[in-house]
C-alpha cells in the first residue's frame, strides 16, 4: 500500500492519498506518484521524508524531479543502533543533534557524538536528517509516522466517530489551532522577565525597526519583529515566534501575537482543510439498500 502523509495547522497527521498496487513496481509506483503530483498541483514545493529506502527515493526523484528528499529521525536511529549499538547517552546526543534549530548548534552537538556515530551519519549526508540542515519547508518536520487510519487523530478523538471529529473541527471558535495556542503559551510563560533592547536603525529611515537584542539569561539573540525571524532558529522552523520573539513584542506594545504566527496555523484556514459536503452519518442496518446481486449471496441457505 502507498501512503502520503502531511501535517496539519494542528501538527496531527493528515492522510493525502493512498493506494493498492503490486510491490516494489515501478510502473504501479511511478503512476501513484503522478496521480499525487496531479493532486498537489502545479508551482507547489514539495518535500518527502520516507524511510531509509533507496528504491522509494528512486520512484520519488523519477516524478518530483526538484522535491527535497529526507529520511526519518526513526529510520536514521535504527540504523544507528545496527552499526554503533545503542546506549542511553548516544540516543540523547542523537536526539539532541537532531533537533538543533541553527548550523553552528548543530556542529557543536555533533562533534560530542563518537567517532562511530559520527561518520555513520556523515556517510548517510547531513542534508538528509538533522533539521539544521533542512529547507524552511521542512523546518519543523524531523519525523513522519505513516498511520494507520485512526492513527491520524489526537489521542482524544480516536474512540470518536468522523461526524464528530469533523464538527469539533468545524465548531472551533479560537483564532489559532489549539497546537499553535499550546506553543505560544508555552512561550509565554518562559519568556516572563527576559531582557529586551531595542537596537537603533542604523541608516535614516521613515520606515521604524523592529530589531531587538533579547537575553533569556542563557542566550542572548537577535529578533526581528518585521521579518518575523528570531537568530535561536525557532521561529523560522515553527513559524509561530518564539519567547524571544514574544519578549520583543512586550518590549514594542505589540500584543496582537496572532500577527506572528503563520496563516495555516489560525483556526479558519485549519477548518477548511477539513471541510467536506460528502461525510454522512451511517444509518442502521435496517435501512441499509443492499443491490440485488448482493441480496443472494446474503440469503440463508
Amino acid at each position: 500500500m502507498f501512503v502520503a502523509v502531511a501535517k496539519d495547522g494542528n501538527n496531527l497527521n493528515f492522510l493525502i492519498a493512498f493506494g493498492k498496487a503490486v510491490e516494489n513496481n515501478l510502473v504501479t509506483c511511478i503512476l501513484f506518484l503522478m496521480r499525487l503530483k496531479e493532486s498537489l498541483g502545479q508551482g507547489r514545493e514539495v518535500a518527502f521524508i520516507s524511510n531509509m529506502d533507496g528504491v522509494v527515493s528512486s520512484y520519488v526523484d523519477n516524478v518530483f524531479t526538484d522535491s527535497y528528499q529526507g529520511y526519518t529521525c526513526k529510520s536514521i536511529h535504527k540504523y544507528l543502533r545496527t552499526r554503533v549499538g545503542s546506549g542511553r547517552s548516544l540516543e540523547t546526543l542523537y536526539r539532541i543533534t537532531l533537533k538543533s534549530y541553527t548550523m553552528s548548534t548543530f556542529v557543536q552537538k555533533f562533534s560530542m557524538l563518537c567517532r562511530d556515530a559520527r561518520e555513520v551519519l556523515t556517510n548517510i549526508g547531513h542534508p538528509k536528517w538533522p533539521r539544521a540542515y533542512f529547507p524552511i519547508i521542512l523546518w519543523n518536520v524531523i519525523d513522519m509516522e505513516v498511520p494507520q487510519y485512526f492513527s491520524a487523530l489526537s489521542l482524544n478523538q480516536l474512540n470518536v466517530p468522523i461526524i464528530t471529529l469533523i464538527e469539533g473541527i468545524r465548531s472551533l471558535t479560537t483564532v489559532l489551532t489549539p497546537y499553535a495556542q499550546m506553543v505560544l503559551q508555552r512561550w509565554m510563560q518562559k519568556s516572563v522577565g527576559w531582557q529586551a533592547t531595542h537596537i537603533p536603525q542604523q541608516i535614516s529611515s521613515t520606515l521604524p525597526t523592529y530589531v531587538y537584542v533579547v537575553s533569556d539569561f542563557k542566550t542572548t539573540c537577535v529578533v526581528d519583529l518585521n521579518g518575523h525571524t528570531c537568530s535561536c532558529g525557532k521561529w523560522c522552523s515553527l513559524n509561530i515566534t518564539c519567547g524571544h520573539g514574544i519578549a520583543a513584542a512586550h518590549h514594542s506594545n505589540m500584543h496582537e501575537l496572532v500577527d506572528m504566527v503563520q496563516v495555516y496555523y489560525h483556526a479558519d484556514v485549519f477548518q477548511l482543510v477539513y471541510q467536506t459536503q460528502t461525510v454522512h452519518p451511517l444509518p442502521s442496518p435496517s435501512e441499509w439498500e443492499i443491490p440485488d446481486p448482493l441480496m443472494v449471496v446474503l440469503l440463508p441457505m
